[in-house]
């Protein structure tokens, strides 16, 4: 009789082993996808942050130019001549201009710095993600053994 229930007690336990071993292959799997899923949208969003990094150099270099300009313009005698008989409104929009590329640029800036901190977090959560499905083929692979 104590042969038997150990008999049960082991074809128990095998079941119970290769059921916990089908189910961690199944979570294994759909975190291998998620994962892979999650490099595909880093490396797009890895591009995007470089392409809008070139597109803020490009916006300072023009918010740099303008302003040269409008300096060079306010030493000009006959520009502010003009711009005077027209009640100043070149120079104040040229101010105006200059302020909205600034705002613009200090957007972009931030922009991506909240690029690159989001960036940093997916990788790290890949990073993570890679560790535990380490551990899961691991205790996956102690399972099949104790079956």
């Amino acid at each position: 009789m104590g042969k038997l229930i150990l008999l049960l007690i082991l074809i128990l336990l095998t079941l119970a082993s290769l059921t916990g071993f089908v189910l961690l292959s199944e979570q294994i799997a759909a975190g291998d996808n998620h994962i892979a899923k999650g490099k595909i949208l880093l490396e797009k969003g890895q591009a995007k942050l470089e392409a809008g990094k070139a597109e803020l150099v490009a916006g300072k270099q023009i918010l740099s130019e303008g302003k040269k300009e409008y300096e060079e313009a306010k030493d000009n005698v006959a520009l502010v001549f003009l711009d005077n008989l027209q009640g100043g409104k070149g120079f104040r929009e040229g101010r105006a201009q200059i302020a909205d590329g600034e705002q613009q640029v200090a957007t972009g800036e931030s922009q991506i710095n909240v690029g690159e901190k989001r960036l940093d977090a997916g990788q790290l959560k890949i990073s993570q993600g890679q560790k535990q499905l380490v551990l899961a083929n691991n205790v996956r692979i102690a399972i099949a053994l104790a079956g």
